[in-house]
């Protein structure tokens, strides 16, 4: 099962010796992440100063069967990460002038913010936190920097000793997928429902084939969407992608909060 290739990479940066052949193989693959697909075995090795067969095994100690597999995922990750970069410039443009791009972004997101909080559904985040409480496993998925909230609230989850994975690869979602059952909780983080309408709604229909519970953060109001999931709990209104990532992060931390609240033997005494 492939985990997120950066966290990996990055991972035997930090562990490894200077004169490591694999922390140098780590670097080289981390510096040129996003050309790997134009390079070869032999450069890679080369570059290294490492035989082709130490690079090899190197590849296959990540998970993957060889080198082509490599490639071929980090083709799809640097065609995610262009599109999802882009909304950077689009909602920051900074052709109206600098301090004007920042300041209307800025603005943007409080707006989104203030709205969304006076209407954050706790009782339906009291629920999810049940859910994640009682079922049997607890899987969490979410896509670049959704992705990266469902890493964060994995860890927060595991620091209390409620065990969830998460997985950042598709290919990973599909392999997890095929695994879970009825009594299996799969918690999706989708700013604008883009996961499902690409290659996770397959993992989707597989996890309801297999009989586990869906739950959607989304401020995607899309009904054919939320026909898909037992229970989606919307971040307000369809506001900017920037903006939907800001609510999304705080309703995981909302969602924390709560079942610290509601389970934790430390927490305060419940109302």
């Amino acid at each position: 099962m492939h985990s997120d290739l950066i966290h990996q990479l990055q991972a035997i940066v930090d562990s490894s010796a200077d004169s490591d052949s694999n922390r140098t193989i780590a670097r080289y693959l981390l510096t040129h992440l996003m050309t790997l697909d134009a390079l070869s075995v032999q450069v890679i090795a080369s570059a290294c100063y490492a035989s082709i067969a130490t690079v090899s095994r190197f590849v296959r100690s990540l998970g993957y069967d060889g080198f082509a597999q490599l490639k071929q995922i980090t083709v799809h990750y640097r065609h995610s990460v262009n599109a999802s970069t882009s909304d950077y410039l689009e909602e920051l443009p900074y052709t109206i002038g600098d301090r004007e791009a920042v300041e209307s972004y800025t603005e943007n997101i409080a707006d989104s913010l203030m709205r969304f909080q006076k209407d954050i559904p706790i009782d339906q985040l009291d629920h999810i936190c049940q859910l994640i409480h009682d079922s049997d496993n607890v899987a969490l998925y979410g896509f670049f920097q959704p992705g990266l909230l469902a890493k964060q609230l994995q860890f927060l989850f595991l620091s209390i000793g409620r065990y969830t994975e998460s997985y950042d690869l598709v290919e990973d979602h599909e392999e997890r997928a095929r695994t879970m059952k009825k009594g299996d909780l799969a918690i999706f983080l989708s700013v604008d429902g883009n996961y499902v309408y690409g290659h996770g709604g397959a993992v989707v229909r597989m996890l309801r084939e297999r009989g586990a519970t869906l739950v959607l953060f989304t401020q995607n109001h899309d009904a054919a969407i939320r026909e898909m999931f037992d229970e989606v709990l919307l971040l307000g209104t369809q506001d900017t992608k920037r903006a939907g990532y800001y609510k999304l992060q705080l309703a995981t931390e909302l969602l924390f909060s709560r079942y610290m609240k509601l389970y934790s033997p430390d927490a305060p005494l419940k109302a």
